[in-house]
Formats: structure tokens, sequence, C-alpha cells
């Protein structure tokens, strides 16, 4: 599997070049921005087709590239959690008009609830459904890679802010106590900072404790 972090963005967010390098077939992950760097990520993963636009929630620095990723790209599906698809076209709602960012809204394809599976060629993916940064912030677990994208819902050392609409702390306290079911050697990417382990954060981070 071909996996690129690429920074994007003034919020300095993770969005995630992947590819099957078996298929060719390819996923973006939270294009906050499309920029050059991103376009060059597709190109050097050989990705012969992207077939989605992924995002793990609806805010601005996570969504503002979306529509034009999907303009370059306009077999891409574009997925996100059932909940935060208003996002998708409300630049007061994604924080983008009060960050005064280039927002162009667009509409998904394909919205998620809790379990849903599809596969990035070979790749098969899992939807968790992970409220309370947003109300329908999700996570994408690969079970074979051993791999959890997690959006804003946790990060190494900390968790998302739920101190503005939409986010509420008491339904993200919860999502966390869900993932302590994961095993431990699980690779976590996070929507912002560096990458993490499971284990590690059960035992380095006071909010999976």
């Amino acid at each position: 599997m071909f996996l690129e972090r690429v920074l994007v963005g003034r919020l300095v967010t993770n969005c995630y070049v992947v590819c099957d390098e078996e298929s060719g077939i390819g996923a973006v992950i939270d294009p906050g921005m499309f920029s050059a760097e991103v376009k060059n990520a597709i190109e050097r993963s050989g990705m012969k087709e992207l077939k989605y636009i992924l995002c793990t929630h609806g805010p601005f620095d996570h969504i503002c590239g979306v529509a034009k990723l999907k303009k370059a790209y306009p077999e891409a599906k574009v997925c996100i959690g059932k909940e935060d698809v208003p996002y998708l076209a409300d630049g007061r709602l994604s924080m983008a008009t009060a960050f005064k960012m280039d927002f162009e809204p667009c509409v998904p394809d394909v919205e998620f609830s809790h379990d849903d599976t599809f596969s990035i060629g070979n790749i098969e993916v899992r939807v968790f459904s992970a409220p309370g940064h947003t109300p329908g912030g999700v996570l994408y677990i690969l079970e074979k890679e051993r791999v959890i994208f997690t959006g804003d819902t946790l990060f190494r050392g900390s968790v998302g802010n739920t101190g503005f609409e939409g986010g509420n702390a008491f339904t993200l306290m919860n999502t966390l106590e869900k993932m302590k079911a994961f095993s431990d050697d699980f690779v976590i990417h996070t929507g912002h900072g560096e990458s993490s382990t499971i284990g590690d954060e059960k035992r380095t981070n006071i909010y999976l404790r």
C-alpha cells in the first residue's frame, strides 16, 4: 500500500494519499486544500484511478479542497459521515467564512453510517462512527493493514476540540471509550500532528486511559 501524508492549509492539516499499488486504485483523505503537493503525491503513487475523496469530518481545514479535487477527478466519489453532510454546503458551519477561506460547496456522492464497508482496490475499509468533535465524524479502519485514519477525533497525546458549533464533549468521551477496544498495534494517522499507535495512546494519552 502506498501511503503519503501531505500538509495542507492554514491549520497544517494532514491530507493522506492512499493507493493500492496492485490495482492502481486510490483515495485522498481530508483534502483541506487541493495543492500542487497533493497532486504530486497522487502522481507519485502510480494511481490509475482516484476512486474516493474521503472526509473524516466537515470543518473547512479538512474539506476546502474537496470541490476542486472533484473537478480534477470527476469520477471520484466524495464521501463523508451522514451527519456531517451539511458542512460541505455551508461555509459558515464549516467555519470557512470565519477564516476567510476560499470555499466552494459540493454535494457528497456517499453518506457513510457506522460499519459501512468499501474497498480501495484490494484494501478493505470499515467506517467507524466517531461523533463528538463534530456530529458525523468517522474513522476509516484498514483492518489488514492495521491502520486507522482518525481525523480530529484522536491525536497523538490529545483529542479534538468540542467547543464550537456541533461539538459535544460528552459524546466525544463516549467515542473514545469505544476506541479503547481497538488493538494496540493499530497505527493512527491523525488529522493534525504526528502519527501514533492505539497502544501508545492508551499508555500516554489521558483521554484514552
